[in-house]
């Protein structure tokens, strides 16, 4: 995130709206809460009609017998349409928890389309249902106009496009590929709020000497996930008692209960209520959320790789595909500063000193598991060689390029112990030299 965005005072609104964009109830509450309305409207229009005026074609004309059966049919319809929509549902989402792992059901449920039919479906139930209640009796030889009835035809057929849309979607985000592109398109996302490349504070040289000595520490009542921190408010609550404030965790981390959370520098000017108001600002949960969170889509695009790469499924190019995707979203990230560190007051005073992840650590999260698991297989590792080397021509600071070349020894040292056939290590060899030499080329040097 952007020093701009870390210090919006909406991140923990926005980990909650997250937490609701996400879920499947949402969208169909919404429509279903829209269905009440749209049928006293459409009621409403019913009593305005008169079926011997030159009405258009398409409003439905019958005795209120006929609507009640044509209704009562569509309602039974629309239940049992909705049912297999459900049921094909929970099937894909198996299945993708299967083979991509559990976190990912965060991205299937998160789909617009998935929403919304399951939301239309709830809506025309819900709206049949009630309009089946408010239609009166049969009047001898009273042929009615129902426009209402015309909105529940409507309904359903959208209901019916949108089944066919929701399979043939479904059958595509099942692919690796597409699943891949979509969760690489949510980290990039979360690349765009970067800030540009800059020079930025370093926590640890920020920090008081004397701060392990001279300032209280504070834990959570609360276990969890840190969700969201509202730097802001922090930074507020430490001018107001001109203090400077340690975090130990920044959002992502496992937090325990009455674990070392923060601490307040120096301590005489500490106290409970301060202690409780910095509390108040860390959101915790039990799923990491992408709201501050740089790791959080890093992890699942390798989490399919190393499941890719498990004796079960046993499928390297799947592997292959997630090693193409994370490079891309690099070539961003190389030209942006990572989260930063060390945040001061409009006067400039240090008031907040927090964990950050460097381009070493993003690396070996993005990188390291997929070495580890296809450490055995040279097509893995040849792809991640030629990924540094690709990367190598983004680089915009020396921290960059020496990660980088870290990554390419550690790919050779595991190829050295893991691959037994002379030629296929000749070949990882040969390709990890290559990019150890174009990234001591000068023209891929920071600024070259």
């Amino acid at each position: 995130m952007s020093g701009k965005g870390l210090l919006s005072r909406g991140n923990a609104a926005r980990a909650l709206w997250d937490a609701v964009r996400t879920s499947l109830w949402f969208l169909p509450a919404v429509l279903g809460i829209i269905a009440p309305v749209l049928t006293f409207l459409a009621l409403a229009i019913d009593h305005r009609l008169d079926p011997h005026d030159g009405l258009p074609g398409l409003i439905y004309l019958s005795p209120p017998s006929q609507a009640q059966d044509l209704l009562a049919t569509v309602l039974t319809s629309m239940i049992t349409m909705a049912s297999l929509v459900f049921s094909i549902t929970m099937v894909v989402l198996t299945l993708a928890t299967s083979q991509f792992g559990p976190r990912l059901i965060r991205n299937f449920m998160g789909r617009l389309q998935t929403q919304l039919i399951l939301g239309t479906f709830v809506m025309t139930i819900i709206y049949c249902l009630l309009l089946l209640s408010f239609i009166g009796p049969d009047e001898d030889g009273v042929t009615n106009a129902y426009f209402s009835v015309t909105v529940a035809i409507g309904l359903t057929i959208a209901s019916v496009a949108l089944m066919v849309l929701h399979i043939h979607k479904l059958a595509a985000s099942i692919m690796s590929e597409s699943l891949i592109e979509a969760v690489g398109h949510e980290l990039d996302r979360g690349l765009r709020d970067l800030r540009p490349l800059a020079e930025s504070d370093d926590p640890e040289k920020a920090l008081p000497d004397d701060f392990e000595e001279r300032a209280a520490f504070f834990g959570l009542r609360s276990s969890g996930y840190a969700q969201a921190i509202e730097f802001q408010r922090i930074i507020d609550a430490a001018c107001a008692a001109d203090v400077l404030i340690g975090l130990d965790l920044r959002a992502g981390d496992f937090v325990i209960p009455n674990g070392r959370a923060f601490g307040i520098y120096p301590a005489e000017r500490a106290s409970l209520a301060l202690a409780e108001t910095i509390e108040e600002t860390i959101t915790l949960g039990v799923h990491r959320t992408p709201v501050q969170d740089l790791e959080f889509s890093i992890r699942h695009l390798v989490e399919i790789a190393v499941r890719a790469l498990s004796p079960g499924i046993n499928d390297p190019y799947t592997a292959v595909s997630v090693i193409h995707r994370l490079s891309a979203s690099w070539a961003e990230l190389m030209r942006k500063s990572v989260p930063p560190g060390v945040f001061r007051d409009k006067a400039g005073a240090l008031r907040i000193i927090c964990p950050r992840p460097g381009y070493g650590s993003l690396l070996n999260a993005s990188f390291s598991q997929i070495r580890q698991s296809g450490a055995d297989k040279p097509i893995i590792l040849i792809h991640l060689l030629k990924a540094m080397g690709a990367m190598s021509h983004c680089v915009g600071t020396a921290e960059q390029q020496a990660a980088l070349r870290d990554q390419v020894r550690a790919i050779l040292e595991d190829a050295r112990r893991e691959i037994p056939n002379g030629a296929d290590l000749k070949d990882v060899e040969d390709m990890g030299r290559r990019m150890l030499n174009k990234m001591q080329d000068p023209k891929a040097q920071p600024g070259g």
